[in-house]
Parts: structure tokens; sequence; C-alpha cells
């Protein structure tokens, strides 16, 4: 399938870069894309003039057939789209009540659903959690903005990140995940924070926010 190319201007030296973008990807058929995402290189293009990487993202659905994982990704997308993805109604039948359908509106957001999926967890409680220790966090970083608390995993851990954070080594302040914290808001909220079956929502700090008063 032709790629759609789209030119941008390199912000270092005003060069016109041809980005070709890909509409779909189906990681159960390009498995290096997920590789490429999570590592923060699917979006990167060099500029032909100066050789410095340029982040493009533009929109595109990402599937993993195997997590039943679908993420729309529609950087700084309209109010409405949401409501535009859930307007084609389909027969009850046609519904894989166990499929995931996420909208985000940048690449970072995107990696952390992937990462989500990956560690088979639940992004509605993980969404809750970051909720409940928000003040905390807050505390230390008076700056805080929503979408700055992502959830990531090394081979040690997982946890959430407080991005705006520095140490002053180039590392920022991570907070373990509580196992029996996470699995006491799976029991006692995934019924209350249930999505009906093929509908796309976006899960962050406002979709949480709707639901609780802090």
């Amino acid at each position: 399938m032709a790629k759609e190319i789209i030119e941008v201007e390199c912000p270092n030296c005003g060069q016109t870069i041809s980005v070709p973008t890909d509409e779909f990807v189906d990681v159960s058929e390009t498995p290096e894309a997920k590789r490429a995402i999570i590592e923060g290189e699917f979006f990167l293009n060099e500029c032909p003039e100066c050789g410095d990487q340029v982040l493009v993202e533009y929109p595109m659905m990402y599937m993993d057939p195997e997590k039943k994982l679908n993420i729309y990704l529609g950087p700084d997308h309209d109010d409405d789209l949401l409501d535009q993805m859930n307007e084609l109604e389909l027969p009850p039948e046609a519904i894989d009540r166990e499929a995931i359908f996420r909208l985000v509106s940048d690449g970072l957001y995107l990696v952390e659903k992937i990462l989500i999926a990956e560690k088979n967890r639940d992004d509605r409680i993980l969404e809750l959690y970051k909720f409940i220790i928000w003040d905390q966090v807050e505390e230390a970083f008076p700056e805080l903005e929503p979408g700055d608390l992502l959830y990531m995993f090394d081979d040690e851990e997982e946890s959430f990140v407080v991005w705006p954070s520095d140490n002053g080594n180039d590392e920022k302040l991570t907070i373990p995940l509580d196992e029996e914290l996470y699995q006491e808001l799976v029991d006692n909220y995934s019924t209350v924070l249930a999505i009906p079956p093929g509908e796309y929502a976006e899960v962050d700090q406002e979709w949480i926010g709707e639901r609780f008063e802090r």
C-alpha cells in the first residue's frame, strides 16, 4: 500500500522534510513497529540537510490483535473526535467484548497504553491509581499537570514516572506500583469504570476526574 507523504519544516535549519506516514499499524504483521514506537524511534525523521532527528506525529491506528488492543493516535485532536469515532454502531454479534478501544492525543500516551497492555494491566485502574497519589506527588512538584504521571516498567519493577522531574543526572523520579493497592482498586472499581463494549474512550486524568472528586 502506498504511503501518504506529508511535508514538514525542520525546526533547526528550515529544510522541508518529506515524511511517509502509516495510517494503520498492525503489529501482528509488523512486530518491529511496536519496538520502534516503545523506543521512541517510530515518529523520528532525519533532516536530509542538517541531520537533526525531527519528531513528526500524525493520525494513526495502532492494532495489536494478540492483545485485542486498538489505539487511535490523534495528535492535538478536536474535542468532537471521540464522538465521531463512536457514531458508527456495530451489531452486537460483531463486537468483541474483550477488545480495548482507546484514543490518545500524542505519541507518549500511545507508548504508555502499549506498555500497560504488555503487562496485562487495566488502564482505567491505573488512571484511578494516579488520581489517588496525585496530591502526594503534587506537593513535591507543584507544576504537575495532567499527563505528567506515566506508567512504565523495566526488568526490575513497574512504576509511575514523574515526567517533569530530574534528579540532576538525567534521571526521573519514579513511584513503584503497589500491587496490593492495584488489586484493591481492581476489586472495588472495575464495574464502576466499565466502558461499553466496542466503544472508544480517551482514558486519562480528565476521564477519571469526570467520575471522581478529588
